[in-house]
């Protein structure tokens, strides 16, 4: 059944900012690679994140999207990285994440740290770990999302376990952006990452199309709540988000039916 954009409007209205995430006291050390400016830091438990704030130096739509797309990648079994919504506390404010950029209070993305990872653009070792079932993941992801600036982490001690990440320019448009008419534009179009498919497993390709046919509105719109409301994105483009990631999940699940029959 096609979906249409308007049985969007108003479900996403009222939101707020989250009651509790994880508070960010200690930073650690800025990142010296990529164009945004992440920095590791560690919350109250301990936890090390990479943190993305607002004013990182690609702008607030790249903080909006990866929160989207990781939290999206979760919701059907991806293998993203685990992400949060996490606090930035007015202590910390002040710390220099990348020259002429510094901490400011708020809220902020934040991904897991992978243990001993190296980052490749290219899409790897499929025979090592249970990579032949998160590449299959990724495939889906790159597709429903509509993947750009590919890149993924892989834990060394972990046997090259990939984990998909820094999806900030992900979503239809050039570059960092997005809004309800690039959204509109695009929704029914194929957005499949290239690349041989040998050696995908061929139970999770099958298990991901179920997955994204049985995703339900309610998960979208809990999905996309989580957005704190103090982030500048209104509510009007998430409901078109929301609207895009529906009608385009059975899209991707036919395609991923295909590749599941060419599959050995």
């Amino acid at each position: 059944m096609t979906v249409d954009l308007t049985a969007w409007t108003g479900l996403l209205a009222g939101r707020t900012d989250p009651p509790v995430t994880p508070t960010i006291v200690l930073p650690i050390a800025p990142s010296t690679a990529g164009g945004s400016g992440t920095f590791l830091a560690a919350d109250e438990a301990g936890q090390r994140w990479w943190v993305k704030p607002l004013n990182n130096q690609q702008g607030p739509v790249v903080t909006v999207t990866e929160s989207i797309v990781a939290t999206a990648g979760a919701l059907i079994g991806a293998p993203t990285c685990q992400a949060a919504v996490v606090r930035l506390p007015a202590e910390i404010a002040g710390w220099s994440f990348r020259a002429g950029a510094t901490i400011e209070p708020g809220f902020a993305h934040a991904s897991a740290a992978v243990p001993d990872a190296v980052e490749d653009r290219r899409l790897l070792h499929r025979l090592s770990d249970d990579n032949a079932r998160r590449h299959a993941g990724v495939l889906a992801i790159y597709d429903w999302c509509w993947g750009g600036d590919d890149q993924w982490l892989y834990s060394v001690s972990r046997d090259s376990q990939l984990f998909s990440h820094d999806h900030g320019w992900y979503l239809p448009d050039v570059g960092p952006t997005w809004d309800r008419a690039s959204l509109e534009a695009a929704v029914d179009l194929p957005h499949e990452l290239s690349g041989d498919r040998v050696g995908l497993d061929v139970v999770e390709v099958a298990r991901l199309s179920q997955r994204l046919r049985t995703l339900t509105r309610q998960e979208l719109i809990d999905t996309l709540s989580m957005i704190p409301a103090s982030w500048p994105v209104p509510d009007t483009d998430l409901e078109a988000l929301g609207w895009f990631l529906e009608r385009r999940s059975a899209l991707v699940a036919e395609r991923l039916d295909v590749l599941r029959g060419l599959l050995p």
